[in-house]
């Protein structure tokens, strides 16, 4: 078993030592177990420029490295080899730090499960070239992981997105989210090792990421508070002004009711079982990106052509001739 845990904090910051507890809590209960420790903070990881090379390349079957030469592919490549993961970010303003934003863009468009399956799809069809066994199949391996989000503030709204945010990062390949730990609040402890509690609940998580891993996903219990939602554990809600309310983060629809001036939420079966982090709810997505082309273009010819759409975007190209001029 390989565990690694990621801080996006800074070093021998709070998120440097909660992840640390959680490797000792997986090390504890697996011995054997290979345990790494990677701090982000001078790495330089750029944005996603949206270039869409590595799309292309998994499409044709290469496993290929992001064409921005920076230290994101020394990142990838320690979360491709590990089973099981433990990432922390702190939170500045609401959600986790930009770096970790940046690597979940960039890391998300080259391990989605579902593209990756279409493209396998289509080759066992025969609508694509290429045979499937030459695909890096590898994409496609099981991890399970947890998360810490780590903020100052003692007021929660300040850093109600940490943990909301941080299932983003596994999402598209799939992983096992077992739980997550939200310590906020860390402004006025000092530190994390003088809260036993904190630090208690920190080697859990790590300890019991791990050993999840080891058993059928259906076995598999969550660490952490319950929340609203039944697949993200997150208590935040949308709302249109009826009783129906989407979960932001898995993107699932309930009912909401009042009992006892308790709120309450209804998820059925079927809305769970299309949530962000499964099969069916990354495929709803897939399907509905590659039916862009289909939905465009028409549009485009019936507007003159790529030509004519070419000339309308002169004045965009050449911006700074155009605004001159006027």
């Amino acid at each position: 078993m390989k565990v690694l845990g990621i801080s996006f904090g800074k070093v021998m910051g709070n998120c440097d030592i909660l992840t640390k507890e959680a490797l000792f809590g997986a090390k504890e209960a697996f011995p054997d177990a290979e345990v790494k420790f990677i701090n982000t903070v001078k790495m330089k990881i750029g944005r996603c420029i949206g270039c869409g090379a590595c799309s292309t390349a998994l499409e044709k079957g290469k496993d290929n490295q992001c064409v921005i030469k920076d230290d994101f592919q020394a990142l990838e490549d320690a979360v491709r080899e590990a089973d099981v993961l433990v990432v922390a970010a702190p939170v500045y303003v609401l959600q986790p730090v930009g770096q970790f934003k940046d690597f979940v863009d960039r890391f998300s468009c080259r391990h989605d499960v579902s593209a990756i399956n279409w493209v396998l799809d289509k080759r066992r069809s025969g609508e694509m070239p290429g045979n499937a066994d030459d695909f890096p199949m590898e994409r496609l391996k099981r991890r399970t992981v947890a998360y810490i989000s780590v903020g100052g503030a003692t007021t929660k709204n300040w850093v109600s997105m940490g943990c909301g945010s941080m299932p983003l990062f596994g999402f598209p390949p799939m992983m096992i989210q077992t739980g997550n730990m939200d310590a906020s609040a860390m402004g006025p402890k000092g530190s994390p090792v003088l809260d036993e509690e904190l630090m208690t609940h920190a080697r859990g998580l790590g300890k019991h990421a791990a050993e999840s891993y080891t058993l059928p996903d259906e076995e598999i219990t969550w660490y952490g508070p319950e929340g609203t939602c039944p697949v993200c554990h997150q208590n935040l809600l949308m709302v249109d002004g009826t009783t129906k309310v989407e979960c932001p983060i898995c993107g699932i629809e309930g009912k909401l009711s009042i009992v006892d001036e308790k709120l309450m939420v209804d998820f059925p079966e079927e809305q769970k079982a299309r949530a962000r982090g499964t099969f069916k709810g990354l495929r709803e997505h897939t399907t509905e990106i590659q039916g862009f082309g289909a939905q465009a273009v028409p549009k485009i010819m019936a507007a003159g052509g790529f030509d004519a759409l070419k000339e309308k975007l002169e004045k965009y190209k050449n911006f700074d001739e155009t605004i001159q001029s006027m």
